[in-house]
């Protein structure tokens, strides 16, 4: 299994940095075009999720991101030491109802990540919040 780690700041232009880098990356999956978005789009979701809602929107915090590719499956860890995800609210994740115009554009992420990726969990592993999202591909470049 290969695997590459990086670390960011979370900062909103940091999070389109990994998004760069999760594009890049997959470059070498055999995925379709909708496939690849619907990683980069977990990816960006995640990130979002660990500076918005673990850091309560403290830039000077990192976030962890981690790639693993086998010949079957891609698994991506986005990792943060902010305040832990509640597993309730992965495991009932659903899109919220729209009450006329919504203010924010928030509460649809981990909705968006189940239905995207083919496995998601969420663990608290050596002081760290990290979500792992699996997808199924089908081999390497």
């Amino acid at each position: 299994m290969h695997s590459i780690s990086l670390s960011i700041p979370s900062r909103a232009e940091a999070v389109r940095w990994a998004c760069l880098a999760i594009r890049g990356l997959l470059q070498g999956v055999q995925l379709n075009d909708d496939e690849k978005y619907h990683v980069e789009l977990a990816v960006s979701e995640a990130a979002t999720n660990s500076m918005r809602h673990a850091y309560d929107g403290d830039p000077d915090q990192e976030i962890g991101l981690q790639v693993s590719i086998d010949p079957e499956r891609l698994i991506v860890e986005v990792s943060d030491t902010g305040r832990s995800l509640d597993p309730c609210l992965l495991k009932c994740a659903c899109l919220p109802p729209e009450a006329g115009v919504r203010e924010d554009t928030g509460g649809r992420g981990l909705y968006l990540i189940r239905e995207v990726m083919d496995d998601v969990r969420a663990e608290r592993v050596d002081g760290r919040n990290v979500l792992r999202m699996t997808k199924n591909h089908k081999g390497l470049k």
